[in-house]
């Protein structure tokens, strides 16, 4: 799935993107989450995406344009995948107002830092999330 979501819609022969290095750590409840998705949408560039890793980290890759993320306004969604588990090594879905609306939107900066901290909850309120995706059309 990570890998058809990189490339889906992108191709060698399109617009070429400058592209600046991304990353960041996913938590649910205070602890890392291992293999989550972490996707960053935007209208006006390609998505980029990562996984985390055993600590919650993830670096972003752009789909046929390689690692790193393009400069711009990202709405950021972290997605569940049949290996997504805790600290401990439970399985665990995350809750699907964050992969649906998504956590937040983000700016990159071509050439900043663009290191991000999610910390999710397992029982998130309202205040903790997107209350409607603004990618959707209205």
């Amino acid at each position: 799935m990570f890998a058809l979501l990189l490339t889906a819609g992108c191709s060698h022969s399109g617009p070429s993107y400058s592209l600046s290095p991304a990353s960041g750590t996913v938590s649910i409840d205070g602890k890392p989450l291992a293999n989550a998705l972490v996707v960053f949408h935007s209208e006006t560039s390609p998505a980029a995406a990562g996984k985390t890793d055993s600590n919650g980290k993830f670096e972003l890759e752009t789909g046929g344009h390689g690692a790193g993320i393009a400069a711009g306004d990202f709405l950021v969604q972290i997605n569940s995948t049949p290996e997504t588990t805790d600290s401990s090594g439970k399985a665990i879905s995350i809750p699907i107002v964050y992969s649906e609306n998504g956590v937040e939107v983000v700016k990159i900066t071509d050439g900043g830092e663009n290191s991000f901290t999610f910390e999710l909850k397992s029982k998130p309120r309202k205040s903790d999330y997107i209350s409607t995706n603004p990618l959707e059309p209205r």
